[in-house]
């Protein structure tokens, strides 16, 4: 893999898989059914023991909830961390709005640093483009921020694949977080930010839709205020199709469905890094399987275009999870 496209602590000494980012939007405790705070912060402490260190969150995630939990286990040895937020989202009242002028930028950026309690960020990402506000403004902003100090990178998320050729075009290795897995393949966003973006994948589960728990299946998993039963992807029934067909496919298996979607993921071109969400321990301990499993199986690609070897993953899931999870559909 291509060294530009690793973004590291300023203290790096403990980050050892700077591809596999902790999100942390769940674990602020709103719109995902139940929620745990105690497990929440075995989540974020079992993560730092197994040497993770790069943890992805927002001002917008719970209201903020998410980077006050983030901000207890990065007291100490801060340098050690790389922390990514980002901006341009708001609550207001229950409804969200796009706010992404400069003005509103440097407001949640230092709303940020007042929560996590630093002086700086690591990473600060415009969230989603505002509709009345110019990208252009928004990322003179961004950059701004970082001649500053305030920030050391900044980034972009959800931008289109026009988007990324208009306005990224001249720049090279700015972190982007693409939503991308089986059921969601944005390959053409993924495409257009071969030159000018680190990809760095959202939601490899699709929200819980691609694990184990009640999600799992659907709406008929979930409460009814449940922010998923927005998700299209939770009542259609061929997604829901395909899932089961999945889940068939797995039995007998002596890999995890889990770990068999996140290889597939990691080994398609231009895929960077990777930042599911661990709502419990379980959860973690999934993922803390699949980061032992490229070490010790040596997955970790030579190559420039891809994170993990496409030829060894492919062999170590089997040809037919292979193969479905591949398949192409209009989901």
């Amino acid at each position: 893999m291509d060294n530009r496209k690793i973004l590291l602590p300023l203290n790096p000494v403990k980050a050892e898989t700077p591809w596999l980012w902790i999100g942390t939007w769940s674990m602020g405790g709103e719109g995902f059914g139940p929620h745990n705070e105690g497990e929440s912060l075995r989540v974020l402490h079992r993560a730092v023991d197994h040497n993770l260190r790069h943890f992805d969150t927002a001002g917008f995630y719970a209201h903020g909830k998410s980077e006050a939990l983030l901000q207890k286990i990065i007291a100490k040895e801060r340098d050690e961390f790389f922390i990514s937020s980002k901006g341009g989202l708001v609550w207001e009242g229950r409804k969200v709005q796009h706010r992404a002028s400069p003005e509103q930028l440097r407001l949640q950026l230092e709303e940020s640093l007042s929560r996590l309690k630093t002086g700086y960020l690591d990473l600060f990402q415009l969230h989603w483009p505002d509709p009345d506000v110019p990208i252009d403004q928004s990322l003179a902003a961004l950059k701004e921020f970082q001649q500053q100090g305030l920030i050391r990178y900044w980034g972009v998320s959800n931008l289109t694949p026009h988007q990324v050729d208009e306005y990224l075009r001249e720049e090279r290795n700015i972190p982007h977080q693409v939503h991308f897995n089986p059921l969601h393949k944005d390959f053409d966003t993924l495409s257009a930010g071969m030159k000018s973006c680190i990809n760095c994948i959202t939601s490899p589960l699709e929200q819980g839709l691609l694990g184990y728990g009640t999600s799992a299946h659907g709406t008929g998993g979930i409460s009814r205020k449940d922010l998923r039963n927005r998700n299209p992807y939770f009542s259609d029934r061929d997604v829901l199709q395909w899932t089961a067909g999945l889940d068939e496919l797995m039995k007998g298996q002596a890999i995890s469905k889990i770990l068999s979607v996140l290889l597939w993921i990691c080994s398609q071109r231009y895929v960077h890094a990777i930042i599911p969400g661990p709502r419990t321990v379980r959860q973690l301990d999934e993922l803390i399987e699949f980061k032992s499993v490229i070490e010790e199986k040596g997955f970790l690609s030579s190559q420039e275009r891809t994170l993990l070897s496409n030829k060894k993953v492919k062999e170590f899931i089997g040809e037919k999870v292979w193969e479905h999870l591949n398949t192409k559909k209009d989901l």
